[in-house]
């Protein structure tokens, strides 16, 4: 590692410490500022708009109070439009004024509040239009919706207002002072369907019952709400209970609920005079008290959102302060980090040194057998008695104990792989007895059932013979069967299909005339084999396996083992993939079960001889092996001499298409003959022969006799055939 690097690495583990000390202190200045900051801001807000509402407040009364005198004036009967004029200058004045509080209030105001505010200053910019109507033929009940619409919005303003205080004694009282406001406007309702009974001497159907649900509602609401407001509205509503006004009215009020509808006795103008100025001098104490109830209200919700905001600020900047502390105390601490990371940069230099340079020479002599001195070859690693110095000498344990285990596994794994070749061979040798002794019996055989089955016998101890050497393979050992000379490639293919146990389900399409070197023939049969076998093996016993060979543009042939099965997952199938690529180390974990070890052998057979194994998708279903045999074990074009020697030279279990020698018969008497001249164990022998001899090639005759025992196991299989086709 280079001095940069080491640089680098080192103001990594920095950073790391430097988050470690500070990632604690950030949170807590989250914490803090999250928690008082957003207070402060509501506090202020909340003061401002408690400013705001104090302004609007008091301009609202008055605006509400000239449109109370105007929706009374816009109905009764007989007004002068002098006065009606100035009752209207007087309410414009007032709605402007009352416009420009509310601009500054939605500045500051939440979203409900917001709403409302634009509710109100719609219905207010109505006003112009609906005095054009009320001027025309338009009935007095809309002109009074239309300015109780007003009036309603209003109140639902100051009532969300009220709502959405953060303080319940101030949300109560903002409440009450609303209530107090509804209860004025119901008097004056009341007051208006009152004074147009008594100017017509009679109400209108419903209006007794409108009449006296409005008396008793704003009393009751009054009463209830005065009780609940603060000290100075309910010594203002005791004042108001007891004045001559308050009496006239109530008294009025009563005498046109008990005279019953629809008549009434109608009043003086003297009295019509009275009972209006009782009203409006009424109606202004009401809204007096709603007034002082609302300003109460708003000074509290001030007082305390102001007190709030001042102890939010105190709590920020106490919090400020802890939060310098902390950071000064983290960088402190940083700086003696930086003293233990020195130490550290050294103790990660010394262990890679001896990871890098001196573990590896040590551990590939352990692995070859070697002799090797741990303590002498590392050396010691000295950091002190403190905490780093106990992961240096924890990590000179580890390093120890690391070749410990490296010498024990070669010695193991050596040990393993004698004892499997050694089993291998001697299993090999029985086999190859047996094979002799089957050969006999065979020679000596008449019956074609017997025959049959004796050539079963063969096939399952030519496969056996097989596994066998996968076991020699597996150990680094090399099979006992080898060729000198080219060998057909369709011979090749034909032999590793007669190696298979399910032999008559595999199909061969043409293969070009091309030849295998010697060399790399049997591993090359070895992987067709078990490729072949394993198709057989995971499809359906009635389904057939298709063998495709053909060259490629490069000088390379590809030979495509496809099964109809039900296919491999696409994990599974990647898997084996980088097996077949990379080949495991043979251990006892490699021999589980019968299919690894196949795949095992494949790969190493593969990788020894350059060739390209891999598992595909088949086209319809099932799996499809791709082998790509390699350009330079491949012998070119094969003379019809060498396909008549690689035949001689191959041992055959079954092929597609046989014919039998020139001039003899293939049956006699409905059944194959046995063609006599040599045994099928100087067949099964005869590349063994060919590397005893060191010739490679076969006499002609030698070649008849091998190709008719061939032939009679072609028959042999083709009158079972027939005879189970007609069964």
């Amino acid at each position: 590692m280079t001095s940069q690097d080491a640089e680098t690495h080192h103001r990594t583990i920095k950073r790391r410490l430097s988050r470690a000390l500070t990632l604690p202190i950030a949170l807590l200045s989250v914490v803090l500022l999250s928690s008082t900051v957003p207070q402060g801001v509501e506090s202020f807000v909340v003061w401002r708009i408690g400013v705001a509402a104090q302004e609007a407040g008091t301009s609202a009364m008055r605006t509400f109070a000239a449109l109370q005198n105007e929706r009374d004036l816009s109905v009764r009967d007989g007004v002068p439009p002098a006065q009606l004029a100035n009752a209207r200058a007087t309410t414009d004045r007032d709605v402007a004024e009352l416009n420009s509080t509310l601009e500054s209030l939605v500045g500051y105001a939440p979203g409900p509040i917001a709403e409302k505010t634009a509710d109100l200053q719609r219905r207010v910019g109505e006003l112009p239009q609906r005095r054009l109507l009320a001027d025309g033929p338009l009935n007095r009940r809309a002109t009074v919706d239309y300015f109780n619409s007003v009036i309603d919005s209003g109140i639902e303003l100051f009532d969300t207002q009220s709502r959405l205080a953060h303080d319940i004694q101030v949300t109560q009282d903002g409440i009450t002072a609303t209530e107090l406001l509804r209860a004025s406007d119901l008097m004056r309702r009341a007051a208006m369907i009152g004074g147009s009974a008594v100017d017509s001497g009679r109400f209108e159907v419903g209006e007794h019952h409108a009449f006296a649900e409005r008396v008793f509602t704003y009393r009751s609401r009054i009463r209830t709400e005065s009780a609940h407001a603060a000290p100075q509205v309910r010594a203002q509503y005791d004042e108001l209970t007891r004045s001559a006004a308050w009496q006239r009215l109530t008294t009025a009020e009563d005498q046109l609920i008990a005279a019953g509808a629809p008549g009434v006795q109608a009043m003086s103008p003297e009295q019509q005079r009275s009972w209006r100025a009782d009203t409006e001098a009424v109606g202004r104490e009401l809204n007096a008290l709603s007034m002082t109830q609302s300003d109460h209200a708003i000074t509290l919700g001030m007082t305390k959102s102001y007190s709030k905001f001042v102890w939010t600020i105190l709590v920020v900047l106490v919090a400020v302060a802890v939060v310098g502390v902390c950071w000064w105390y983290s960088r402190r601490n940083i700086r003696l980090a930086e003293q233990v990371l020195q130490r550290l940069a050294g103790l990660r230099d010394a262990v890679l040194h001896r990871t890098n340079d001196l573990l590896p020479p040590i551990l590939q002599r352990a692995r070859n057998g070697k002799r090797v001195d741990a303590e002498a070859d590392l050396g010691k690693l000295d950091f002190g008695r403190d905490e780093i110095g106990q992961v240096a000498d924890a990590m000179e344990v580890s390093q120890r104990a690391t070749i410990d285990a490296t010498i024990n596994e070669a010695a193991t794994h050596a040990a393993f792989r004698s004892a499997i070749a050694a089993i291998a061979s001697g299993q090999q040798t029985l086999v190859q007895q047996a094979m002799v002794l089957v050969d006999a019996a065979e020679h000596d055989e008449q019956d074609p059932a017997k025959l049959r089955r004796l050539l079963q016998v063969d096939s399952t101890v030519t496969r056996l013979r097989r596994k066998i050497e996968n076991l020699r393979v597996l150990a680094g050992d090399r099979p006992g069967r080898r060729w000198r000379d080219p060998v057909p490639l369709s011979k090749v293919v034909q032999s590793a299909i007669g190696e298979t146990e399910h032999y008559t389900r595999i199909n061969v399409r043409a293969v070009p005339p091309v030849a295998v070197k010697g060399p790399a023939v049997t591993d090359t049969i070895r992987v067709l084999a078990e490729l072949m076998d394993n198709a057989t093996r995971f499809s359906p016993p009635d389904s057939s396996v298709l063998v495709l060979v053909e060259p490629t543009d490069d000088g390379r042939v590809r030979v495509d083992v496809e099964d109809r099965g039900l296919g491999m997952k696409d994990a599974d199938r990647e898997r084996i993939n980088g097996t077949l690529s990379a080949p495991p180390d043979f251990t006892a974990t490699s021999v589980q079960d019968d299919v690894r070890l196949g795949l095992v052998v494949v790969s190493r057979l593969a990788q020894r001889r350059g060739i390209a194994v891999s598992l595909h998708p088949g086209e319809s279903s099932g799996t499809r092996a791709s082998v790509v045999l390699p350009g330079d074990i491949i012998s070119g074009q094969v003379s019809a001499k060498r396909e008549r020697s690689g035949e001689a030279t191959i041992r055959m279990h079954r092929r597609p298409h046989s014919t039998s020698s020139a001039g003899e018969p293939d049956v006699a008497g409905g059944l194959p003959q046995r063609k006599r001249g040599t045994t099928l164990a100087r067949l099964k022998s005869g590349p063994e022969t060919q590397a005893e001899s060191g010739s490679g090639t076969t006499t002609s005759d030698e070649v008849k006799r091998r190709s008719g025992a061939v032939s009679f196991m072609n028959e042999i299989q083709r009158a079972r055939s027939q005879q189970e086709g007609r069964s």
